[in-house]
């Protein structure tokens, strides 16, 4: 039986090659996006390749919008094996230059979208004893890239929500993992409001600078389901300033302070 994958935000960037290994691996890859045009093309690409796929249109800022896609969902197909909650956005700026609305953005489409997807899935992917949820937050929800005070905020919450829905799922056999990249080459700037031109040079710098892509992200993401395991970081400096982080806090605050320093105050 073909097993079902529905992966937000598969139109690009690392949405994208998510559906395309799924899809190499004979997954039938629920593509949902708003990008119509990039998404149905994609579509057509992987069915032209023997794959199996569908594109939905949805902008999961709103709970009625999700709602409705699942309803559309159920009647494409019963279970549904895998979610990924790729899809959101990235901003900028400091506690005192973000403003109410920015925050309330950040907040609910790296956030709540997570949580109203999760919920909404809940019926499909309890009807298979082996199904799972991967929410992709960030390392910045781990260590705090300065100067992106909101960014930061939403993606600690995604992986305090992931790690509390693990174990509420645990009776239903229901895995969980949290993906925390750090940086690697995407769209992630075009995406990213409020930013400054320092900001903005330093992600792009360390973008460009990074020797991890999307397609390795996603191989990553791929074995932690099949082992089932939570935490994802793919980068090596990533792990290695995580740890440093966990044995010595101060230390760890006083680099950050630094580096804060440098970008924003050079």
């Amino acid at each position: 039986m073909t097993k079902n994958i529905l992966i937000t935000g598969a139109a690009s960037g690392l949405g994208k090659a998510l559906a395309q290994l799924h899809a190499n691996k004979g997954f039938n890859v629920l593509i949902v996006d708003i990008q119509d045009e990039v998404g149905q093309l994609f579509v057509k690409e992987l069915q032209s390749e023997g794959k199996s796929a569908q594109y939905y249109h949805c902008d999961i800022g709103s709970k009625e919008n999700i709602d409705k896609l699942l309803r559309q969902i159920k009647n494409d197909h019963s279970s549904l094996d895998i979610l990924i909650n790729n899809a959101g956005v990235a901003s900028a700026g400091t506690l005192e230059q973000s403003t109410q609305e920015e925050w309330q953005r950040l907040i609910n489409l790296d956030l709540m979208s997570v949580v109203y997807m999760s919920k909404a899935c809940l019926p499909l992917l309890k009807k298979l004893n082996s199904a799972h949820i991967v929410n992709i937050a960030s390392f910045a929800g781990l260590a705090n890239f300065p100067a992106m005070m909101a960014y930061n905020v939403a993606k600690a919450a995604v992986i305090a929500f992931s790690e509390t829905l693990l174990v509420e799922l645990s009776p239903y056999k229901i895995g969980v993992s949290v993906a925390c990249p750090a940086f690697f080459q995407t769209n992630l700037v075009d995406s990213m409001s409020g930013a400054s031109k320092k900001t903005k040079d330093f992600v792009q710098g360390q973008m460009q600078s990074s020797k991890i892509n999307a397609k390795d992200i996603a191989t990553d993401i791929s074995h932690a389901i099949e082992n089932n395991t939570f935490m994802i970081i793919s980068h090596k400096q990533a792990k290695r300033q995580y740890l440093f982080k966990r044995l010595f806090p101060n230390a760890f605050l006083s680099k950050k302070i630094k580096l804060y320093q440098q970008i924003v105050h050079k």
